[in-house]
């Protein structure tokens, strides 16, 4: 077994329109000195450049039409049944496995999606996805406790309730010393399990950009993450890195209604707006009443929203509905979020679920999957192409889709037929997607709580004893190029099933010399969902995705 290194360091979000002033203005020295070393570049992420999509790409080297993965939410069956992206519905072997089975030891903390954590010759701490009840962050189980007896309390995210309670500047310390505290349970696991290969995925960028309104913020995140990646060069002088971001970054000026657009040019009807709040939604409608409508704020705001949530939790959804349904009179805005169970599928032919820009068609008027061989398809979908092509972005005077993607265009595998039937581009554009289904005649809105959403372009650096030392800032490569270059690094043959490539162009060239790229033979890879959500679990992560501006 080699003792060589790799540290995977995921700046999630990360853009070199964001990275270049700083690095520019000397704020992020140990960013620089390893592209100095090494060879930087754009990472092309998936379509749409989301992170469940875009990770278990990482974790695969597989399109989505293969992993099947193709948003926040999945489709698991034609029946129209969704549960949240995560390694339950995630198809494919991941990386480590392979590594594994080389006899390469491989850590990962806070990579999204491989939740319920999985067994591996190593250890695992989970990202995104995972219900906030859930205890089952690791593996081996026994490092949560471990963890939270030398750290205190461990969360996957920082509460999205501290930027609510305490405001922009609380949540970005709580942002950077949650990753100086990730950083330190690293070191700690890597001696522990001597590990060979690391994968560690940054989030801070990703909240600051989408909840700051001014830069800086964004900018202190960074500069701390530079700081703990000097950490681990300054650790580990002699291993190989591998920067990279699961998609880029924008800046938001404002938001198009895509449902909106949708029920007015007669593609989704929907129903009665249903006021029935389940218990786990109680605290988010409450916050948004308290704080956006009537303007409270601090200790006062929190210990009422308690109270107030400890009545209607007592009160049955079906008694309690009069009461929403009169403070829904007073403050509608603050219940504009309910919208899934306001869709009449009887009458409606496509619908949204999500941000993302992937739209569902809905021919058989029941929800589920349409079959591609249904007389309107082609129709429809020509259709909503060629309308939603001439959408113009009032903030910019360009288009606020890029291109609009049939599913066959950009996805290949045996989990095409439950992707979405088309992919909306709008990653280019200054726009938000809102996925609010209500027919008004308005389809832009000023930003409301977002200030950033996501983009294609990434970001790559790649640099130590393996990698080649290129200049300029010309290269690319893919997301799925990341773990086929994982493997060959130690020796692994390339999976043919993988539709990532080793990036050879950026790899030493005696490195390559001495070792050619093998490709292995497909293999029956074992890997199947374990189990599905409970409904509580389904619950507590929808609400969080909410908070995300995601669902």
């Amino acid at each position: 077994m080699t003792d060589k290194k790799t540290f995977i360091l995921s700046i999630d979000s990360g853009c070199w329109e964001y990275l270049d002033p700083l690095l520019e203005q000397g704020r992020l020295p140990n960013l620089s000195r390893l592209i100095e070393s090494g060879t930087r570049g754009v990472l092309e992420s998936t379509m749409p450049p989301v992170t469940p999509v875009a990770f278990s790409s990482f974790i695969t080297g597989l399109n989505p039409g293969k992993h099947g993965i193709f948003d926040w939410s999945v489709q698991v069956n034609r029946e129209g049944e969704f549960q949240s992206a995560s390694a339950v519905s995630r198809r494919g072997t991941p990386f480590w496995t392979y590594l594994n089975r080389k006899g390469v030891r491989v850590g990962l903390v806070n990579i999204p999606i491989p939740y319920p954590p999985e067994p591996l010759d190593g250890f695992m701490i989970v990202g995104i996805t995972v219900p906030k009840s859930s205890r089952n962050l690791t593996y081996p189980a026994a490092i949560l406790d471990e963890i939270e007896a030398r750290y205190g309390p461990y969360h996957v995210d920082v509460p999205i309730n501290l930027l609510h309670e305490e405001g922009i500047e609380a949540y970005t310390s709580a942002w950077c010393a949650h990753e100086d505290r990730q950083t330190e349970i690293a070191f700690d696991l890597i001696d522990r399990y001597d590990v060979q290969v690391l994968a560690l995925n940054y989030v801070g960028l990703d909240r600051l950009n989408h909840f700051a309104s001014e830069f800086g913020y964004i900018e202190q995140v960074l500069e701390n993450v530079d700081r703990n990646v000097g950490r681990f060069v300054e650790r580990f002088p002699d291993a190989n890195f591998m920067i990279m971001s699961d998609h880029g970054s924008r800046r938001l000026k404002g938001a198009f209604l895509l449902g909106k657009w949708l029920a007015q040019h007669g593609f989704l009807s929907h129903g009665d707006k249903s006021l029935r709040i389940p218990r786990y939604e109680i605290n988010f409608v409450l916050s948004q009443l308290l704080g956006d409508h009537y303007g409270l704020t601090g200790l006062g705001e929190k210990a009422l929203r308690r109270l107030l949530g400890v009545l209607f939790w007592l009160v049955p959804p079906a008694l309690a509905e009069p009461v929403w349904r009169a403070l829904a009179r007073r403050a509608p805005e603050a219940f504009a979020y309910r919208f899934t169970d306001r869709i009449d599928f009887p009458a409606t032919k496509a619908y949204v679920r999500s941000n993302s820009g992937s739209i569902i068609l809905n021919l058989n008027h029941r929800g589920q999957r349409n079959s591609a061989a249904a007389p309107e398809y082609e129709q429809v979908r020509r259709t909503l192409v060629d309308g939603l092509s001439q959408v113009r972005d009032p903030f910019s005077g360009g288009p606020v889709f890029r291109k609009i993607y049939l599913r066959e265009e950009i996805y290949h595998g045996d989990a095409v037929e439950l992707a979405p039937d088309l992919i909306a581009d709008h990653y280019d554009s200054t726009c938000d997607l809102i996925v609010d289904n209500d027919p008004q005649y308005y389809f832009f809105v000023n930003r409301l709580n977002r200030f950033g959403d996501h983009k294609r372009d990434g970001l790559f650096v790649f640099a130590g004893p393996d990698f080649a030392r290129l200049g300029g800032d010309g290269h690319r490569a893919s997301i799925m190029d990341v773990p086929a270059t994982l493997l060959h690094l130690y020796g692994v043959p390339i999976p043919d099933v993988m539709d990532g490539q080793v990036a050879t162009d950026f790899l030493s060239a005696d490195f390559m010399r001495q070792h050619p790229v093998e490709v292995q033979l497909p293999e029956e890879d074992g890997y199947h969902p374990q189990r599905d959500y409970t409904e509580d679990e389904m619950e507590q992560l929808s609400e969080h995705l909410k908070d995300l501006g995601y669902l």
